[in-house]
């Protein structure tokens, strides 16, 4: 990849993440298709790698092709109900350095679990971290550091999508807390700083012909950080249009960053409101990361932004923002549209 010999790659489960964005980000970086072993229980087509049925055959394929396991990379892209089970078991084979897929963990417990899991065997755990490591990111954080703005006292950030069809069908989230807004979460904690207090949340149910979905429609949060900057999170799942955008408001003007809203075309935008300012940004975070990943595993660069500390903090603010939004209302559990 980019011309250089990069350890081994391993990705534990094959199913959407595995397949279509980790092992797509592989092929994007190398230009083809780099070797790539595939951990599923289903046997799956591996375009230029091999398929193996467990960790077990994963270890055999690495020896066979003379690789320690110690140097492969694994990419844990399995339900995050499985990922303590599966980073014990391969720590326990010798694997040592991993790009570990979102959310960590199914909760607070597992996700501060896991952060001494790495720190007691000082593996390199690498969760994905997208809007941190996004170059749209980059550009905004570069003209905040200039002083085009002035001194930064308020973020909003936005994103919003039509999610009617995959909230009737998809179980894994309870409401709307679970789908964009640990993006944001995180994206806010990387902006602005450690977040002193939750200050306002609420969320809504997602309106339906033939009824409603609690909690699923979207939601709101502010914070306060303990610099004093307030930032809103705000996710519609029932917006018509699909929306990822950052506003950061300063005391000499207010920056707009639009972020690539599908895979469909891999350009941003930031500009400065009222100026002349308007850079167009070619953007593909996640390849990014696993780029940056690979390169920090190789001892060539720092980590990409967004530790396992990072991750969990974000986890407690959601399920304080959710516990708050549904304290008076109770948990969004009946779906009467199903």
């Amino acid at each position: 990849m980019s011309g250089k010999r990069n350890a081994p790659s391993v990705i534990i489960g094959y199913g959407r993440a595995g397949r279509d964005l980790h092992h797509r980000a592989l092929r994007d970086i190398a230009g083809g298709n780099p070797p790539v072993t595939a951990v599923d229980p289903r046997p799956a087509e591996v375009p230029g790698g091999q398929w193996v049925p467990d960790v077990r055959g994963a270890v055999r394929a690495l020896r066979a092709l003379g690789h320690r396991v110690s140097d492969a990379v694994f990419h844990v892209t399995v339900p995050p109900d499985a990922h303590r089970d599966c980073l014990e078991q391969l720590l326990s084979v010798g694997a040592r350095h991993f790009i570990l897929e979102k959310p960590v963990a199914p909760t607070v417990q597992e996700a501060a679990h896991l952060v001494d899991l790495a720190e007691v065997t000082r593996a390199v755990v690498l969760p994905m971290s997208v809007w941190p490591n996004s170059r749209v990111t980059e550009a905004a954080e570069a003209l905040v550091a200039a002083g085009r703005i002035g001194e930064p006292v308020a973020y909003h950030m936005e994103q919003s999508k039509p999610r009617f069809r995959r909230s009737l069908q998809d179980r894994g989230h309870a409401s709307a807390f679970e789908v964009e807004m640990p993006h944001q979460m995180l994206l806010a904690l990387h902006l602005a700083g450690p977040v002193a207090e939750v200050t306002a949340s609420r969320g809504w149910d997602l309106p339906l012909p033939a009824g409603r979905l609690a909690g699923l429609g979207g939601a709101e949060v502010e914070l306060r950080h303990h610099d004093g900057a307030i930032t809103t999170l705000y996710t519609d799942l029932s917006s018509p249009v699909r929306r990822r955008r950052l506003h950061v408001h300063g005391t000499e003007g207010t920056l707009v960053a639009d972020y690539p809203v599908s895979g469909d075309d891999d350009f941003g935008q930031v500009r400065i409101i009222g100026s002349t300012v308007h850079r167009v940004v070619q953007d593909a975070p996640l390849t990014r990361f696993v780029e940056q990943a690979y390169a920090h595993f190789r001892g060539e660069g720092p980590a990409p932004h967004g530790d396992l500390a990072l991750h969990l903090r974000s986890m407690e603010l959601i399920d304080t923002a959710r516990a708050t939004a549904f304290r008076d209302a109770g948990a969004p559990a009946s779906r009467e549209a199903a």
